[in-house]
């Protein structure tokens, strides 16, 4: 790899020189290590104090230097570069320039006007012939020593203890003294296929190579040994390092701060698409939040309005009024709804019953053919005299059995009361006041369109109803859902309503009604795929 360095420096005059110095290498190194690429002789500097490397055409980076490299101002351990950023180490002042044609990538490189003495020559380049009254020699003999000691006799004693880098997480207590568990090669940092061994969550990325994450270990974000100890890295810029500025080639937007740097939300709304065989099939559509009105496809017809008015609705046990939490009720861990059925949140207003001298007797709800069954064998029973009938009509007498021409009568007659109680229920009073119903040339003429409430709006957000069920926060606050007529509005927030109370991950961003928040926070890291929606 070409890169190219350009020293700048001034004359006695007050001039300006330039030299240019081709570098063939794998990186650029710097430090003040008199083997780095780029030599400092700034005290400060550590001997290889950071690499300048290019990642998937991307300039990088990196240091493992507690202080770090102070790019563009902001202290930073890990950097993307572009021509203009400027990197301070020290008195020493590194600029991306534009790289001329046969180099991959250029700097300048200068001292700070104000850079002393000092800050150019190590405080330990003067010759000496003895340190604090002992002699090289001796001094050399005896550090030798100690680290004889050190290496190889204490271990022996305090192996354990002494090669321990700092305490593990509680979570990997078990293991704690099997550190072959995830160290399964000396002297090399955990694999990731060790992690795996124990957790089958799937990676971030799908495969080694991300056109962002590159080759990201587990080992990056979930940092063992440290204390306090916390496996789960929640800062800010640990996700905003790389979706801040993402490549062309993902599929993203921009996101660096919920405050002020996020996109709008997208929805995930059911579509039903019929196939060629008449069934339903259901399609899942990614909309952007704001172009999602009147697209929440359920086949359901659904006033919310009506149903939440505040002086109540008649019912058959009279006038009730109905709240949001009747039908909506959280899932045990608070986070989601518990789906919507017939028979749990809508049969005691929208009864089944169909016959007046029998209130208690119901047709099944969901399938066409098995109402109509239903009621064929219902009146057949009652024009049979059944003891489970409800009157006692009889065609035949005592002890007499039924001629054939009578029970194809009877049959005849009980389905045609069936077709005719029927077509009541699905194209007068019952059926058609929530779902779709179409005639058809079949035995039983109704075909009534399938349902699916979505319910999982945003898949891959952490969300929990639980903890924003507060006295201040009402449903309608952040759905509006009393207002809505149809079912195909989506009664969902924008992002300003979340804005209200959640902001900037730092704290000194927000106002004082806004609580920080963070990316972790509503977005998980561990998915299947970004394809894979509910």
């Amino acid at each position: 790899m070409s890169y190219l360095i350009r020293f700048i420096s001034k004359t006695a005059a007050g001039g300006v020189e330039y030299h240019d110095r081709p570098v063939d290498a794998p990186a650029i190194t710097i430090g003040r290590s008199t083997d780095q690429v780029l030599h400092l002789k700034d005290r400060r500097a550590r001997l290889q104090h950071a690499v300048i490397e290019l990642k998937g055409g991307v300039a990088q980076i990196t240091t493992t230097a507690m202080a770090g490299v102070t790019v563009n101002g902001k202290s930073e351990r890990n950097a993307k570069l572009k021509v203009g950023d400027v990197i301070e180490v020290g008195a020493n002042v590194i600029r991306v320039i534009d790289a001329p044609d046969g180099y991959a990538f250029a700097i300048s490189f200068e001292l700070r006007e104000d850079a002393k003495v000092e800050h150019r020559v190590s405080r330990w380049s003067a010759p000496t012939s003895s340190i604090g009254g002992w002699s090289k020699r001796k001094l050399a003999w005896s550090l030798l020593a100690l680290v004889l000691i050190f290496a190889f006799v204490l271990p022996v004693f305090l192996m354990h203890d002494f090669l321990l880098a700092g305490p593990v997480n509680s979570v990997h207590a078990a293991i704690a003294s099997e550190c072959e568990s995830c160290h399964t090669t000396l002297f090399k940092r955990v694999p990731d296929d060790a992690c795996v061994e124990c957790h089958t969550v799937r990676r971030h990325t799908t495969g080694t190579q991300h056109p962002v994450l590159g080759e990201t270990r587990c080992a990056a974000c979930h940092l063992e040994h440290n204390e306090p100890p916390q496996l789960v890295n929640q800062h800010q810029d640990l996700c905003a390092g790389c979706h801040a500025d993402l490549p062309s080639s993902v599929d993203l937007q921009n996101a660096a701060d919920f405050l002020d740097d996020h996109p709008d939300f997208k929805v995930s709304l059911k579509r039903p698409v019929k196939q060629e065989n008449g069934t339903t099939d259901w399609q899942v559509d990614h909309l952007p939040l704001l172009e999602s009105a009147d697209a929440d496809h359920s086949n359901l017809i659904f006033n919310h309005k009506v149903h939440l008015d505040p002086d109540g609705i008649v019912t058959p046990d009279g006038t009730r009024v109905i709240e949001c939490a009747q039908c909506h009720t959280p899932d045990p861990g608070g986070a989601r709804m518990q789906p919507i059925s017939m028979d749990e949140h809508c049969s005691d207003c929208h009864t089944l019953a169909f016959d007046p001298d029998d209130p208690t007797r119901t047709v099944p709800h969901g399938d066409a053919d098995a109402v109509v069954q239903a009621l064929i064998e219902y009146y057949s029973a009652r024009l049979l005299g059944s003891d489970s009938a409800a009157d006692t009509q009889r065609l035949r007498r005592p002890g007499q059995r039924l001629s054939r021409a009578d029970r194809d009568r009877v049959a005849a007659e009980a389905r045609t009361e069936a077709l005719k109680v029927a077509e009541d229920l699905f194209e007068r009073r019952a059926c058609v006041n929530c779902h779709t119903v179409t005639k058809t040339d079949g035995d039983v003429p109704w075909q009534v369109e399938a349902v699916q409430l979505t319910a999982q709006f945003f898949p891959h957000t952490v969300f929990s109803h639980a903890s924003h069920d507060t006295d201040k926060n009402g449903c309608d606050s952040c759905h509006g859902a009393a207002q809505s007529t149809v079912s195909s509005d989506v009664l969902i927030p924008d992002i300003g309503v979340c804005r209200d109370c959640h902001g900037s991950g730092a704290a000194t961003r927000n106002s004082p009604t806004q609580i920080p928040s963070t990316c972790v926070m509503c977005h998980d890291f561990h998915f299947e795929s970004k394809d894979q929606y509910p």
